[in-house]
């Protein structure tokens, strides 16, 4: 019945069906038309990522740090084959054998201390870089034919008459009875270049730097080799004197080829791309730029300057990129990081990106790529056309892009698991890979994975690696509890701190108290100890806990030579800087204590306690009266064996002890120390064998002729003034030479 009353005509009924199949038509193309420029932005984006992670993060990052790795291991190299300097020409045949292996590095730079000459030493000549693209990873196969007859080296020798050098020109097998090119009087300079003047900086076994793009003025070929980066190092003799200053370059001009290669594919798309380097004063320029021609601006000879402003820069879309850099990528030090935005020139919108590159260490270079929106959106409206024939297939697209989004939610849980099981291990440097997660509960479980994954890596910086990894494998909650081991225990102290802290305002006491307190530190850890804790001005440390470290003892004595070692490059810095300079004096014990979680249910401290604790406190403190500065005890000196150097100090019972010790001053490290040092300590242990045999006659001679040499000697001075004191009033007969301390 109902059927039969409605009734609608064909025309209507056509004109609706019509109508829906247009509407829904339209809509679907509005869409699909949608999601096509959303589908560009996302080709964009992993466009510029494809680009950053493996462009840069595996070629650029790679050659950096195998150049870093070359230079770093010319000191071997000179130490095996020119220790005093005087045979550069084995020095220079071993150093060009690696260039021939490598023939894609850069140019080596040599100057020599004594001499003053530098040497530049030419690898084969090559027109690529030493990685190409990832699509096409070289498109000319590595020459590895190349011999000591493709490398050139060039002398400049110094004329001290008229300041001038002396240029001479090797193939490096000739060198040094056969130049093929001799040019007198060339106004050239080296010693006041960045490369010399940032090698000269570095101590002794530091590992090398790189300097921030400058001008090559003594270049040879200044079209190709007019700028650039250097990894530079100190080399030292085998006196510890500085003995020369190399270096390996890096050209603007090679970079600039490299970024145009792996862009050349997306130039037609008007995506454009160039490398900024952040400089200590705060500025920025440009090194790189993939359309190197076109943009770097040129000086009155022709000569492209590939280190320029960018306000000089002949696009000036690049100055407005710049402007609209996120804030992190403009500080110093930088973090890895990659992020994409928008800006605007002259009306024009363009989208860009920014990337770090090599993050956290110099140089501090960030990849920014840019391409105007018009032509990133080009694409999607001459495919409109197109999206009517997706239409008919949208069921099967709707298949394909639920199998996709499976695959997604799939690989994102599996990342996740990867990240859980990264931190069971302790190893917080995998970062979580999510991809675009329209599950809530995976944006949830991948930021709370983040905090646990931060959470436990601040941790580690209060309680050592090692314990938090026992935890970890045990299953177990920590308790209460220790054990009685063996460990080498090591206090250091600021002499006369209580007047710097008047002195000084609270925030610069705390600013160059880190830095004293990050000297030691980076020495304890490098020599596989364990920071406690840090007791005010006081570090306090110890080795052979939680890990097993063997020859403990010695490490610790090694710690506190090379802590104050790198104190007083400190020190000197302060000096320039007119700060309070602070001097340190350091107790090392070995012996038995408790070591295991102190404290109670609720709150627990790893750490360890015991006499021997508080006879490495005291030792710090006897420096005070001897004017000393590294003191250990008897039975750190037994475990080092003949490792060290040292000298008695006295036989002392500390305060709260009546047992008597003998302890001895560190002075340095065995066939590391300077014969007169060593030749003062053993002046030093006959006079005070004679002094605690009761020879005050003999010990007041023989102390009295080291006096002379050393005037400035305290502890000689002490032990003198007792002999003198004995001839004149003999001690008691129960005399055994030590002394009782009644302050800490």
């Amino acid at each position: 019945m109902i059927k039969n009353l409605i009734s609608i005509p064909l025309r209507y009924a056509l004109i609706v069906i019509l109508l829906v199949i247009i509407f829904t038509t339209g809509l679907t193309i509005t869409l699909v038309c949608l999601r096509q420029n959303l589908e560009n932005r996302k080709d964009f984006a992993g466009a510029i990522g494809y680009q950053l992670s493996l462009n840069i993060n595996q070629n650029l990052d790679k050659v950096i740090h195998e150049i870093e790795d070359f230079v770093n291991t010319t000191e071997r190299i000179y130490k095996n084959t020119n220790p005093d300097g005087t045979n550069n020409k084995v020095f220079f045949n071993a150093l060009a054998d690696q260039l021939i292996e490598n023939p894609r590095y850069g140019v080596i730079v040599y100057t020599d201390e004594k001499t003053g000459r530098t040497f530049v030493l030419d690898p084969p000549i090559n027109k690529q870089f030493k990685y190409g693209s990832i699509h096409s990873p070289s498109k000319v196969e590595p020459d590895n034919s190349s011999t000591d007859a493709d490398i050139t080296l060039r002398e400049y020798i110094p004329n001290p008459i008229n300041e001038t050098f002396t240029k001479k020109k090797y193939l490096i097998e000739n060198y040094p009875e056969k130049p093929f090119e001799t040019i007198p009087e060339l106004q050239v300079s080296f010693r006041d270049k960045p490369w010399y003047l940032l090698g000269k900086s570095l101590p002794a076994n530091s590992k090398s730097m790189w300097t921030e793009a400058f001008n090559y003025k003594n270049a040879d070929n200044v079209k190709n080799h007019g700028s650039g980066i250097h990894c530079v190092k100190s080399l030292f003799d085998k006196n510890g004197t500085l003995a020369a200053v190399i270096g390996m370059d890096v050209g603007n001009f090679m970079i600039s080829d490299y970024l145009a290669s792996l862009l050349d594919d997306v130039h037609t798309q008007n995506l454009k791309g160039f490398i900024l380097e952040k400089r200590q004063d705060g500025s920025i320029v440009l090194i790189a730029h993939s359309l190197r021609d076109e943009t770097f601006p040129r000086d009155e000879k022709g000569n492209l300057n590939l280190i320029s402003k960018p306000g000089e820069m002949k696009d000036s879309a690049i100055s407005s990129l710049i402007q609209n850099l996120p804030e992190e990528f403009t500080r110093i030090p930088d973090l890895p990081g990659h992020k994409i935005f928008t800006f605007n020139n002259h009306g024009t919108g363009y989208m860009g990106s920014a990337a770090t590159l090599v993050p956290g260490q110099m140089p501090w270079w960030v990849l920014c790529l840019y391409v105007p929106e018009n032509i990133l959106y080009a694409k999607s409206y001459e495919q409109f056309q197109m999206t009517v024939l997706i239409t008919f297939f949208i069921m099967l697209i709707g298949t394909i892009v639920t199998i996709f989004f499976a695959g997604r939610a799939a690989k994102n849980l599996e990342n996740l698991a990867l990240c859980a099981t990264k931190i069971g291990n302790l190893d917080f440097d995998y970062k979580i890979k999510i991809d675009t997660a329209y599950v809530k509960e995976i944006q949830n479980l991948s930021k709370s994975m983040s905090r646990m994954q931060v959470g436990l890596q601040s941790f580690t910086k209060y309680l050592p690696k090692e314990m938090l990894k026992s935890l970890f494998d045990a299953g177990v909650v920590a308790k209460p509890g220790g054990k009685e081991k063996e460990v080498s225990i090591f206090f250091a102290d600021i002499a006369n701190f209580t007047h710097y802290s008047e002195i000084l305002s609270p925030n610069d006491l705390v600013l160059q108290l880190n830095e004293y307190l990050g000297c030691f530190s980076s020495v304890i850890n490098a020599n596989q100890g364990t920071v406690d804790k840090y007791i005010g001005d006081a570090v306090m440390a110890y080795w052979n806990a939680p890990k097993n470290c063997e020859d403990h003892a010695f490490k610790s004595c090694k710690a506190a030579i090379q802590g104050l070692h790198n104190l007083s490059f400190l020190q000197k810095e302060w000096a320039r800087l007119k700060k309070p300079i602070f001097n340190v004096r350091i107790g090392i014990n070995t012996g038995n204590v408790v070591l295991g979680n102190i404290g109670t249910e609720e709150h627990l401290s790893y750490t360890v306690m015991g006499d021997n604790v508080n006879l490495a406190s005291r030792l710090e403190g006897l420096n005070k009266t001897y004017a000393t500065s590294i003191i250990i005890s008897e039975s750190t000196l037994k475990a080092c064996g003949d490792k060290l150097v040292t000298r008695p100090v006295d036989l002392v019972a500390v305060k709260g002890k009546e047992k008597k010790i003998l302890v001895h001053e560190l002075l340095g490290i065995t066939n590391e120390t300077s014969s007169k040092i060593v030749d003062f300590c053993n002046d030093f242990k006959v006079a005070f064998a004679a002094y605690l045999n009761k020879d005050w006659k003999t010990g007041a001679q023989l102390f009295a002729k080291i006096a002379e040499q050393h005037p400035n000697d305290q502890l000689t001075k002490i032990h003198l003034d007792r002999c003198k004191d004995f001839i004149i009033k003999p001690p008691d007969p129960s005399w055994d030479g030590g002394q009782e301390m009644h302050q800490k």
